[in-house]
């Protein structure tokens, strides 16, 4: 995955028009690494849901050192004897990681933004890669805090795509943030928690509802109770790929995006 000149700065400038819809101040915006130990992976219950997709960053063992400072080549047969660290696959987890064992004073918002890592199942292309950036609108407050920021986030998202005038739909999607086996889980399958905006068949952002998994999970709370935790999330890289196959130029883009400071689209539903 390339992305070159004027259009590699529109993916900066996309990233802070993605803040500026969301009306966050620049101290609410925090960049992360891409990393995670193994117990964090493991606790996160990702493993659980996604081993397939899952990536682990190794180091050649001190034992081999030698050999490769002597010109051993580096092959697909060479396997480390531990794994040091795991990749992140979603921006976030390290929001609930950070906050673990908090007791928030209300609900709060939470703009962030990191590479992420997948061992993706499916082809590789322009919108598809093993490594991406996800930029990401978390909520943490109670249930209904969190309903009504995916419910803002489905409007933000239809306002910024009228100003593309590119056609869109939500679609429910299956693949869950959280553990298969937790009680979210067996509750997701009676009603959706996960929509993808999806354009001519390609999802470019998803709007996740995790109800109280992750409160409970990492214990953060506002008062005695677990928080509810919603996000809104977009694939940089998938924007870029989507707005160079309809406008000639980065400029193109800029000017449909100027118009976000007219009246709001309606926007459909992100959840019934």
């Amino acid at each position: 995955m390339k992305i070159t000149g004027g259009w590699a700065a529109l993916r900066r400038d996309l990233e802070g028009t993605i803040e500026r819809l969301f009306a966050l101040p620049p101290e609410d915006n925090v960049e992360f690494d891409s990393l995670l130990r193994p117990d964090e992976l493991d606790r996160l219950g990702y493993l659980r849901n996604f081993p397939h997709l899952t990536c682990l960053m190794c180091a050649i063992d001190e034992a081999d050192l030698p050999a490769f400072a002597a010109g051993r080549r580096l092959d697909s047969g060479y396997a480390p004897p531990a794994t040091r660290l795991g990749l992140l696959p979603a921006t976030c987890y390290k929001v609930y990681l950070d906050l673990e064992g908090q007791t928030l004073p209300g609900p709060v918002r939470v703009g962030c933004v990191a590479r992420c890592f997948r061992h993706e199942d499916k082809p590789l292309d322009r919108y598809r890669g093993y490594n991406f950036t996800m930029k990401e609108i978390v909520c943490l407050g109670s249930a209904e805090d969190a309903r009504a920021h995916a419910e803002d986030g489905a409007a933000r998202i239809a306002r910024l795509m009228a100003a593309l005038e590119v056609p869109f739909a939500f679609e429910a999607a299956t693949d869950p943030f959280f553990d298969a086996s937790s009680s979210v889980a067996v509750l997701s399958k009676a009603a959706p928690t996960k929509r993808e905006v999806v354009v001519a068949g390609r999802a470019i952002a998803s709007i996740n509802l995790h109800r109280n998994y992750f409160g409970a999970k990492f214990g953060i709370r506002i008062g005695p109770a677990p928080v509810h935790t919603s996000c809104v999330a977009f694939g940089l890289e998938r924007w870029i790929a989507m707005v160079q196959e309809r406008f000639e130029s980065p400029d193109a883009v800029r000017a449909r995006l100027a118009t976000l400071d007219a009246q709001p689209a309606p926007g459909e539903p992100a959840f019934a």
